[in-house]
């Protein structure tokens, strides 16, 4: 059974969809145009601060890849290339004029288990197994040619979408590759939080429960449950509980059962795809396209939230500017550009805005980070105008926090 037998199918519907769109088709000829030549900077960079491992040097990480790559149907050569890093982290690194590269932090290797390090690998050798190096992403996104950005807001949008739901394809891969649930529990614990004490115990189903309380609004609820506090995930999980009840569906799935050698038992695909499916669409920030009065609240809040931050620091930077405009358009940004007291303004619309759900508010503050990090730092001065953000609409500093640190070290 190859790899594109358990590619998430909205994924792979919405990547087809995406390749066939005329302004991403123009962007993905401007960008090649653009970066010609990085994979060979890119490679001499890895062999300049990084170490490349031969069999002789890691066979355990050696046997990793080759049984991922045999799971997955892969065939073409990839380099491995581990850095000498504190944190755990992992990646796939495309280069267009040689072998892709799979890039280990020093401390993965020393604190992961053979079944965790295969559900990492698998991980990435599913996002070059399912192609999504096709949308080189989030720069397709953002690149310009002389009348600016390419992409229209709508279709970023759908990329981005595109992105988390590819996550969720390259955890399928991953889980196949390692076979073990609970191997990919601790996987995602130990990249989430970076410890590796024995313990703590990683568990998939709990995990897989915290995206009840992203998902209700407290008014909503008759009697608080045990889960009520649990937006504090994201101080040691910064990858969305999302993904772990996705791969918690599917390893409930017949196709994972087969695929394993355990029966015939379990959820269909078309089970599973819309347990994912509709996680995913109730946690989209929908008021960037909805027309509400909330939404319409939220995206002025967003557009306040986004100028008060960017001139924290030095005024708007350039690449700052994009980071609005990408998530606002123009237009609405110079009127927002042109007032005189955001803070005030903001101020002004939180009572309205804590009445939209928790994990409304949350995503507000994440899409806030995008800005604050477009330049690659959060100066202090950011930072701070992120917490007086976080803090008005009730949002845990956690949320920017690990936020953040998911844009400087992601899992791929």
């Amino acid at each position: 059974m190859g790899a594109p037998t358990y590619q998430l199918t909205l994924e792979r519907t919405l990547r087809d969809t995406l390749l066939a769109d005329r302004h991403v088709k123009f962007a993905l000829q401007r960008l090649e145009k653009e970066t010609t030549g990085y994979g060979y900077v890119a490679r001499r960079k890895l062999l300049a601060h990084g170490l490349r491992l031969t069999r002789s040097m890691a066979p355990g990480v050696a046997d990793a890849v080759a049984s991922c790559k045999a799971t997955l149907g892969l065939t073409q050569p990839v380099e491995v290339f581990v850095r000498p890093e504190p944190v755990i982290n992992a990646a796939l690194v495309r280069n267009p004029g040689g072998p892709p590269a799979i890039i280990l932090s020093s401390r993965l290797i020393e604190v992961f288990t053979e079944a965790e390090l295969r559900f990492v690998i698998g991980h990435e050798l599913g996002h070059l197994a399912f192609d999504h190096v096709a949308l080189p992403m989030p720069a397709l996104a953002m690149v310009e040619d002389m009348a600016g950005v390419i992409v229209p807001r709508s279709t970023a949008l759908q990329l981005y979408y595109w992105c988390r739901l590819a996550e969720v394809s390259a955890d399928r891969a991953g889980l196949v590759c390692g076979q073990d649930p609970e191997a990919a529990a601790s996987g995602f614990f130990k990249l989430a939080s970076g410890l590796s004490s024995a313990y703590v115990k990683a568990d998939l189903e709990a995990y897989s429960k915290q995206v009840t309380s992203l998902a209700a609004a407290p008014a909503a609820r008759q009697k608080p449950d045990e889960y009520d506090d649990s937006l504090d995930c994201f101080s040691t999980h910064p990858y969305s509980p999302l993904r772990v009840r996705a791969v918690v569906a599917f390893s409930k799935s017949k196709t994972f059962a087969a695929l394993t050698g355990r029966g015939s038992d379990g959820l269909s695909d078309a089970d599973v795809d819309a347990i994912i499916e509709r996680d995913f669409r109730e946690m989209e920030p929908s008021y960037l396209e909805e027309k509400s009065e909330h939404a319409e609240a939220m995206r002025r809040a967003l557009g306040l939230g986004a100028v008060l931050v960017a001139n924290a620091h030095g005024g708007v930077s350039e690449m700052e500017k994009k980071a609005m405009m990408a998530l606002l358009g123009a237009e609405p940004l110079s009127a927002l550009m042109a007032e005189k007291d955001p803070r005030q303004a903001f101020d002004a619309l939180v009572p309205k805005l804590k009445e939209v759900p928790l994990f409304s508010r949350a995503r507000l503050v994440q899409h806030l980070t995008v800005v604050a990090h477009a330049d690659g730092n959060v100066a202090d001065e950011e930072y701070g105008a992120l917490g007086h953000v976080a803090t008005a609409l009730a949002v845990p500093m956690s949320v920017v926090d690990e936020t953040i640190h998911g844009a400087v070290a992601p899992m791929d």
